[in-house]
């Protein structure tokens, strides 16, 4: 795969080889998209638990509602496609 950065992120990239915490430019983009699947992951859980944050997990008081199951039916379909791409 090639991928073309704006000038100022190619910068960025040859310092953090440069400054050795890197051995090259393809372990700086791999620990990148790392942290973006890892924040987008945190996000999709984050709102998975609002949307669960009305449910009661012992009785039967707080079931979801329509929108809360189309809310996580989303989520959960959004959370498979990231995974699928990775």
């Amino acid at each position: 795969m090639k991928v073309t950065l704006p000038s100022a992120l190619e910068d960025f990239v040859s310092s953090q080889v440069d400054s050795g915490e890197f051995g090259d430019a393809g372990e700086v983009v791999g620990e990148a998209l790392r942290l973006l699947r890892d924040q987008q992951e945190a996000k999709a859980l984050a709102e998975m638990r609002a949307a669960f944050a009305g449910v009661d997990s012992i009785g039967n008081k707080g079931e979801p509602t329509a929108k809360d199951r189309a809310l996580i039916s989303h989520l959960i379909s959004r959370h498979r496609s990231v995974k699928r791409r990775a």
